[in-house]
């Protein structure tokens, strides 16, 4: 976005809900689009927010069994509470976007911490999760454009639990009229890329084109299977979350269109896991390499996105441009 900045020669650093049509995600991705898209957070803001949530909520319990329980070896309530307060920090009511445009904060007296998700006025938000009854079954799309019954009401903390329940991690939450029970959509869907791009054309089905930025969280090693049943069972749970045949798909399909950018950290991330927000040093400086190292693809990317920008509230006629989060 500072890049983005400096070409179109703005005095600040623009926000991704004023360049995107459309803002996805699942498990930690799903979060994220959540704070980008429906609370309309800067770059700076979403990364020192999800530091705050990682840090409350990917504390261990104080006791629990090898190999995790079903429940979760991190505390849900935890994390309903973490998002909660960030919801209240960056609460899109009126009343307290008034209050902080007077430099007023709003994190301890904003009323709305059970905010719903769903928001025509905010840039177009996709959070994915699967039913833990049937997790080969397709995703299902939390769309703050929805304007169907089932899930109408879901705040954003209940959306934020669904997408981020993985296994052994976070216990699953039922939620929305029929109390439907989710998980996060990593297995099968830790790359939803394809998934969203399917959503952006069926919302925007008189775009022609897209701009698409794929963002992920790192390329692991190779997976290969040892000759233990564990080993087997470690292999098989990688293949299943592994986001790397999805980008080879896309990178096949969109070619040198200029429609798909995939930004994927190709070493350092590659152990370092989902709760291991303690490391972000280590994040930042692996990601800030692998950025001075691809800077004529960013600015490939951010020439392709002036290329479809138009005024805030407008869209153009032929683009799309979509940001995936993973």
């Amino acid at each position: 976005m500072e890049d983005i900045r400096d070409a179109q020669k703005l005095d600040h650093v623009p926000r991704p809900c004023d360049h995107f049509d459309l803002i996805g995600g699942t498990s930690t991705g799903g979060i994220i689009a959540l704070m980008l898209g429906r609370l309309g957070m800067t770059v700076d803001e979403c990364i020192r927010a999800y530091r705050k949530v990682a840090r409350r909520a990917f504390t261990p319990k104080r006791t629990y069994t090898l190999p995790a329980s079903p429940s979760g070896c991190f505390s849900a309530t935890a994390l309903e509470k973490a998002i909660r307060l960030i919801t209240r920090e960056f609460c899109t009511h009126e009343l307290c976007v008034n209050r902080r445009r007077q430099g007023k904060e709003t994190t301890d007296t904003c009323p709305h911490s059970d905010l719903v998700f769903r928001d025509k006025t905010c840039t177009k938000t996709v959070v994915l999760a699967i039913t833990k009854s049937n997790v080969d079954a397709r995703p299902t799309l939390f769309q703050t454009y929805d304007r169907s019954t089932p899930f109408e009401g879901c705040t954003i903390w209940e959306v934020a639990r669904a997408t981020s329940a993985a296994t052994t991690f976070f216990a699953p939450i039922s939620v929305g009229r029929d109390e439907v029970e989710f998980i996060d959509a990593g297995f099968g869907y830790n790359n939803p890329c394809e998934e969203l791009i399917r959503e952006a054309q069926r919302v925007f089905p008189g775009h022609k084109e897209l701009c698409i930025l794929s963002i992920g969280a790192g390329i692991g090693s190779v997976v290969d299977i040892g000759d233990t049943r564990m080993a087997i069972i470690d292999a098989l749970k990688l293949i299943a979350t592994s986001s790397r045949k999805v980008s080879e798909r896309l990178s096949d399909r969109y070619g040198d269109s200029g429609q798909y950018f995939r930004f994927d950290v190709d070493r350092g991330l590659g152990d370092i896991r989902l709760s291991d927000w303690q490391l972000s040093k280590e994040i930042s400086a692996h990601t800030t390499n692998y950025l001075n190292e691809n800077v004529r693809i960013v600015k490939r990317f951010v020439d392709a996105l002036k290329g479809s920008a138009q005024p805030a509230g407008t869209l153009r006629s032929t683009s799309t441009t979509a940001g995936m989060l993973t």
